[in-house]
C-alpha cells in the first residue's frame, strides 16, 4: 500500500505535506531551468548552417557541425590547392541570443552577439571589433553567403559558398 504524506485538515481536504511542498518546489525550478536552457533555445534555426561549404575557385572553406549540445562548431580555411594558408576556428553558442565566437588563427575569442535572425539568415556584430564588426551568414538553396563589414555596411566583402 502507498501511504500519502498528506495531512488532513478537514472540510477543505488534504494539506500538502513536508516532502511534497519540496518535490513540487524541485519540479517547479526545474522546469524553469529547462525552459531557458541556451541549448535548446533555436537549436534548429541554425541546421542550415551545417555542413561543408567552398567556394568557386576552391580558394576558401567552411566547414560546421550540427547544431549539439547548445553549440555550432566550425572551421575556415583559405587554401592554395590543397595547402591551408590562414584557419580561424569559430563556435556559435546557441541562446537568446547566440553568440559567435571567432579564433583568427588560433587567436581569440572575439566575440559577436546575435543582432537579427531570419529563417535562413543570422547576423551577429560587435560595434566595439575593428574589422569586421558585422557577419552575416545566409542561405539559398545549395549556396551560403557569407558577408562581413563594419556596422554602416562600409568595407563589405561577400563569400559566396557551394556544398563541397
Amino acid at each position: 500500500m502507498i501511504r500519502s504524506h498528506a495531512k488532513q485538515t478537514g472540510p477543505d481536504g488534504p494539506e500538502i505535506g513536508g516532502h511534497m511542498k519540496r518535490a513540487f518546489v524541485a519540479l517547479a525550478l526545474g522546469l524553469t531551468a529547462c525552459a531557458s536552457a541556451p541549448s535548446a533555445a533555436h537549436a534548429d534555426d541554425l541546421d542550415w548552417m551545417s555542413g561543408c561549404w567552398r567556394n568557386d575557385d576552391r580558394s576558401y572553406k567552411e566547414v560546421w557541425t550540427k547544431p549539439e549540445h547548445g553549440y555550432l562548431f566550425g572551421y575556415a580555411l583559405n587554401l592554395n590547392g590543397e595547402v591551408a594558408t590562414y584557419f580561424e576556428q569559430t563556435r556559435i553558442e546557441l541562446g537568446a541570443p547566440a553568440t559567435f565566437n571567432a579564433y583568427p588563427g588560433g587567436f581569440g575569442p572575439s566575440a559577436f552577439t546575435e543582432a537579427s535572425r531570419g529563417r535562413n539568415t543570422i547576423t551577429f556584430a560587435n560595434p566595439s571589433h575593428d574589422f569586421p564588426q558585422l557577419i552575416t551568414y545566409t542561405r539559398d538553396g545549395r549556396r551560403m553567403t557569407a558577408t562581413i563589414s563594419r556596422m554602416n555596411g562600409d568595407r563589405a566583402q561577400t563569400f559566396q559558398f557551394r556544398r563541397c
